[in-house]
């Protein structure tokens, strides 16, 4: 019914109604039907005066046909609207393209203005009206009304929406982080703060929301720059082209609440709530300090960076400017240091360019005529300029690195800045090169072979290296530089060139540890040395040959506490003798030696050739000259150095030297001296504590020198009450040599054993290794087994002129069939059969308990290697005997063998632990195949034989006997072989001394002389006494001396002679003519007939036995003797009861009368005789 009601009052209207009257809209629109929306006229918006015909406030058709325009010139439209809809112009029609020309203008806050959105016009308008049936653009053009915030445009005005979640704008932006924009800096920051409090308007001027005022600005540099030249701090782009935008905002919007880039790629903003948020006032201003870590120069150039920034140059993770991460505190010496951090070495190069158009920095100031990341070629001198200084001015070099602070390290230390070591001990080198060019450093600096300059400077080595060394040194190649560089081939030909398996081993094993290396080794700059407890003496990793005399610091061979030893120390290094057996030459000395010694050094024995002779010399490590004086003090004892003397008693200091100590004072603590030289005193001196120096003037280098040739130092003065004593430490010149014969050296220097060689068979690991060694009995391939005493008569001919002695072994020996070689005890080869025709020989061994033949072919080998149990759990088969048939020769009368390369060994195999001493080899040096050569001869200059001289001793007999080197042997003592018990104590008895001395006594040159025991009653060993003789007045050595040491005792006895039996006054009276040895005295004379039962004496007729010769008689008693014949015998004595044979008479008793016969002479040595005697020893000693 009531839709009836409205169609007919529609009719009507439609009717009677006129056009432009806006009845005529609300005339249907006024109810709500499925056909006509209802038009609530009380909530219409601002649109209802949008047509101010009808006038303001009233809501006609026309402001209706406004918007509607179709049915402005039509009564009415058609129906249905979804079938003829009206045409109406939209919000943007009217409010930005300005169809309607007085429709307010809407320049912003629109999808079209410079401050554009997505949102509709509906979207807020709407926010005021009921929803339209038709759309939110039909409700808000009905309904809606222009938003009122209660706010004048201004920051807050703007905040209303954008920093507000509680409006019913909230829902209306699409970002929702645009409800809570925050500032473009920290809300709190400081009123004064030098950058301002930037709000909104400052970027975005004042207006309302659609005014023509309100801008966007482009976010870039330039538009950030409008305020930032006033920042104290003047930033720039990066580069001059990284807009701010891209490290200060994740989105265009950051730019509301300014964001920092982060390391990891994310970004950060503030959001201060005090100072402190962003400056540290302990720092220098501004104090600018953020409390996070913001991203750096390694954030966007290192390793793969932030895909962001993909533009930006990358270098490999991590920097190295030196491989080593401390690079930067290792050579600033008292600097500070240059870095301490990846990124704090980009600060020190380019300085804190983040917002600087020229990132390069202090850069810039060394790149004179180089290009950035060019080519690595030798005309870029992008290090030279930055490391080296000179004046040489080729093109693109500069050096300007005191634009650098602290100044960089300079490659040769021109600076005087760089430390002899770096921190981490690292010696400095100093580049002391031919050229300097980027090239050139690349050499040994460059890591992964960089293409240009700047992966180079980004990727520095510490100093290239690696496993193979001869690639870059080998001086045919390239690589290092020119003066790093060595002769491969000729190395090749060297000593060394095997060491540590040979090639890039040998390398290995003196520049480092021997193992294959990553790099340079450590120890690359300080190879191993020849001595020095390296590679030839305590440490030999390598199995490098053992040496104990001749070089520097040979003392602390095996003695690592520094113990008195006698080792022949040298003071040059090994090198000085081995440069004169070379195959190259080097940069300098050690490294010709080391790299190109060949095998070849003459292996001489010759002492004096290098020192008697001046100019070898000099040529061979400066070897003293033994016959020029010299300055330098030894030890009168190095073992212990520490003496006592009795008052009244004499200390010998050898050579000559003694002091005699006379009186010790209480009083005035001190002693009173007498030194004596050669038994004549040469100074007399009351000493006390300290030192006493007696001087003399020696001829040194041409000129007149007074040098200390005594020194003592007396350290306490005692005195009791019977006698005093003194303590004392010496000191004497070294001892100049007059011999000049190299078996005279040997003769102090070797100490002598008996010819043996001795090899090692095998060396067995355990806690401490076991060396099982036995005797080489023969060896025909080694020119170490001679006969010594013919080898040594060979080298007493040698002169100083004479470099090297050719000592020729037996090469080949000669058997005759049948014959047996007795090779050594227990060891002997016998030939049982010589076939010519077949030439084959029967040979047969015997050596220790075994027993071997075979029969061996010309040009065989005859060969024993029996299965021997020396370690005792494991036998093994060892060649004892090997021996070449060269040779079958058919002779009379038998058949001839001739055998070569004969090497025998002892079947009696030893062992000795590691770490002993063997012949004075060190065991813990030796290997398999080790040999050890003793002797009297030295192996060579190397051998532990060698020592820096005995220089005497209690052991005369090791140097002057028949065994001895000394030329002054003695063979025999004659007489004196029992003195004093005999051997070296015979020796004593002359030439003074004890058997604890070390040194020659003082009286060696000078022995006591004969008298001294033969004419002294005391101290006299025995001897026979004539100190009441003339025959003391005599030259002894005329006849009882040969050979100089032998003494003759020529056995005289006194003789007899004119025995004659006279009657004198009824009395038999016995008469004879005695006499004693050369200038002895005849001390008593005696008779006897017949036999020596009854002896009787005689008379001097003088009275007295006084002289040579004497006349005695005696009166004959012949009442007791039968008739017929008999016979008186006189005889005659010297001292000592020493008789001589008698002389006898012949008489015959008939009846009361004597009759004496001839008289027979039975002593052994008349006068003549002995005279005779005499004259004939001293012809004989003469022609000797």
């Amino acid at each position: 019914m009531k839709k009836i009601l409205f169609l007919l009052a529609l009719f009507v209207s439609l009717t009677f109604a006129y056009t432009g009257s806006a009845i005529e809209c609300m005339i249907c629109h006024e109810y709500d039907s499925l056909s006509f929306p209802l038009i609530n006229t009380s909530f219409f918006g601002v649109h209802i005066n949008v047509n101010l015909t009808g006038g303001s406030g009233n809501l006609t058709s026309q402001d209706c046909t406004e918007c509607h325009y179709s049915v402005n010139t039509s009564s009415s439209h058609k129906f249905p609207v979804s079938k003829f809809p009206v045409l109406t112009y939209t919000c943007e029609d009217c409010h930005i393209d300005g169809i309607i020309s007085t429709a307010p203008k809407v320049n912003n806050h629109n999808r079209k203005g410079n401050v554009s959105v997505t949102a509709s016009c509906a979207d807020c308008h709407n926010k005021t009206s009921n929803i339209f049936k038709y759309s939110a653009n039909a409700s808000a053009a009905h309904y809606g009304t222009n938003a009122s915030f209660g706010l004048s445009p201004g920051k807050n005005y703007c905040a209303f929406c954008h920093q507000n979640t509680s409006t019913i704008y909230r829902d209306v932006m699409l970002n929702q982080t645009n409800n809570f924009l925050g500032n473009h800096t920290s809300a709190t920051i400081n009123p004064s703060h030098s950058g301002g409090n930037p709000d909104c308007t400052t970027c975005h001027r004042t207006d309302r929301i659609h005014g023509p005022n309100l801008t966007k600005p482009l976010p870039d540099s330039v538009f950030c720059n409008n305020c930032h030249r006033f920042d104290l701090f003047q930033k720039n782009m990066h580069a001059g082209k990284v807009e701010c935008i891209r490290c200060h905002a994740s989105t265009i919007s950051d730019i509301h609440n300014i964001k920092y880039l982060l390391p990891n790629g994310t970004y950060r903003s503030v959001n201060g709530t005090g100072c402190g948020n962003c400056h540290d006032f302990r720092l220098a201003p501004p104090f600018f300090r953020l409390l996070f870590s913001t991203a750096n120069c390694t954030t966007c150039h290192l390793g793969n960076g932030i895909i962001k920034f993909a533009d930006a140059p990358r270098f490999v993770s991590p920097l190295n400017h030196s491989s080593n991460p401390a690079s930067g505190g290792l050579w600033n010496g008292t600097q500070a240091a240059y870095w301490d951090s990846q990124v704090g070495a980009c600060y020190y190069c380019h300085g804190q360019k983040l917002h600087d158009t020229n990132p390069l920095g202090n850069v810039s100031n060394i790149k004179a005529g180089n290009s950035l990341n060019q080519s690595i070629t030798n005309t870029s001198f992008w290090c030279a300029n930055c490391h080296y200084q000179s004046d040489n001015v080729p093109p693109n070099y500069f050096y300007n690195a005191t634009s650098y602070a602290p100044l960089p390290p300079e490659i040769r230390n021109n600076s005087r800045l760089v430390p002899a070591q770096a921190s981490d001990g690292t010696t400095f080198y100093n580049h002391s090169l031919s050229e300097y060019s980027d090239e050139t450093c690349r050499i040994c600096h460059a890591v992964n072979s960089p293409a240009t300059t700047a992966l180079f400077i980004h990727n520095v080595g510490a100093g290239g290296g690696g496993p193979n060394c001869i690639s870059c040194h080998d001086s045919r190649g390239g690589g290092a530089p020119a003066d790093k560089r060595i002769d491969i081939v000729s190395f090749n030909l060297s000593e060394h060139n095997g060491l540590n398996g040979g090639g890039n081993g040998a390398c290995w094993a003196c520049h480092g540890d021997g193992t294959r290396p990553s790099g340079h080794p450590a120890g690359y700059k300080s190879p191993k040395k020849c001595s020095n407890d390296e590679c030839h003496s305590l440490d030999q990793e390598f199995r490098a040959p053992m040496i104990y005399s001749h070089f520097r610091n040979a003392s602390l061979i095996d003695n690592p506490d520094n113990a008195v030893n006698y080792n022949v120390t040298t003071s040059n290094q090994c090198q000085e003798c081995h440069i004169n057996s070379v195959n190259s030459q080097g940069r300098n000395i050690n490294s010709t030696v080391s790299h190109f010694a060949s095998g070849d050094l003459f292996d001489s024995i010759n002492c004096i050739y290098c020192h008697l002779n001046e100019d070898n010399s000099k040529t061979w490590g400066n070897a003293t000259l033994i016959y020029k004086n010299r300055t330098a003090l030894i030890e009168l004892n190095r073992e212990n150095n520490k003496f006592s003397a009795m008052e009244g008693g004499s200390v010998d200091f050898g050579f000559g030297f003694s002091l005699k100590i006379l009186e010790v004072s209480s009083v005035r603590s001190s002693v009173l001296i007498e030194l004596i030289k050669e038994n004549i005193i040469v100074d007399k001196s009351l000493i006390g504590i300290g030192n006493y120096t007696y001087e003399e003037y020696l001829i040194i280098d041409n000129g007149s020198v007074k040098v200390p040739v005594i020194v003592i130092n007396i350290t306490g003065i005692f005195k009791g009450n019977d006698t005093g004593f003194i303590q004392f430490e010496g000191f004497r010149l070294k001892r100049v040599h007059p011999e000049k014969k190299v078996t005279s050296c040997y003769s102090c220097h070797v100490k002598a054993m008996p010819k043996a060689i001795y090899k090692v068979i095998e060396r067995a690991s355990g806690e401490k290794d076991e060396i099982y060694y036995t005797k080489e009995t023969v060896n025909f391939t080694d020119n170490k087994i001679f006969d010594e005493n013919v080898v040594l008569q060979l080298l007493g001919l040698l002169t100083d002129k004479d470099l090297h002695v050719t000592i020729q072994p037996e090469k080949r020996r000669s058997l005759y069939e049948g014959e047996a070689w007795n090779i050594s005890e227990g060891t002997s080869l016998l030939v049982r059969g010589v076939d010519t025709k077949n030439e084959v020989v029967f040979l047969q061994l015997h050596s220790g308990d075994y027993f071997y033949e075979d029969i061996v072919k010309r040009g065989g080998i005859f060969e024993f290697t029996p299965e021997i149990n020396y370690i005792g759990n494991r036998p093994k088969n060892i060649t004892i005997f090997r021996a070449k048939v060269s040779g079958i020769i058919q002779a009379k009368p038998k058949n001839m063998v001739i055998i070569e390369d004969v090497v025998a060994l002892s079947p009696e195999i030893k062992k000795i632990l590691a770490n002993q001493t063997l012949f004075g080899y060190n065991t813990s040096w030796l290997w398999e195949n080790s040999t050890i050569n003793v002797g009297k001869i030295p192996d060579n200059f190397h051998s532990p034989q060698l020592f820096d001289g005995g220089n005497g001793g209690g052991n005369c007999l090791s140097c002057h006997g028949a065994e001895g080197f000394s030329q002054k042997k003695v063979f025999s003592l004659g007489k004196h072989d029992s003195l004093n018990g005999g051997g070296n104590n015979a020796c004593r008895a002359c030439h003074g001394g004890t058997k604890d001395i070390l040194a020659h006594p003082a009286g060696y040159r000078t022995p006591r002389n004969c008298l001294s025991c033969h004419a002294a009653t005391n101290d006299n060993y025995g001897a026979v006494y004539i100190g009441d003789e003339e025959h003391k007045n005599e030259k002894c050595e005329a006849c009882h001396v040969s050979n100089i040491h032998e003494i003759t005792a020529l056995h005289m006895t006194p003789s007899v002679k004119k025995i004659s039996i006279t009657k004198e006054n009824n009395t038999n009276v016995l008469r004879a003519s005695v006499s004693a040895g050369y200038k002895m005295r005849v001390r008593d004379a005696r008779y006897y007939i017949d036999t020596p039962l009854n002896k009787s004496g005689m008379y001097p007729v003088d009275g007295v036995f006084n002289s040579q010769a004497e006349d005695v008689f005696a009166q004959l008693d012949i009442s007791g003797l039968s008739q017929g014949k008999h016979r008186v015998f006189v005889e005659a004595m010297e001292r000592n009861n020493n008789w001589g044979v008698p002389s006898s008479l012949e008489f015959t008793i008939e009846g009361l009368d004597l009759k004496s016969g001839e008289e027979k002479k039975t002593s052994m040595l008349t006068m003549a005789n002995t005279l005779a005697v005499l004259l004939i020893a001293s012809v004989l000693r003469r022609f000797k």
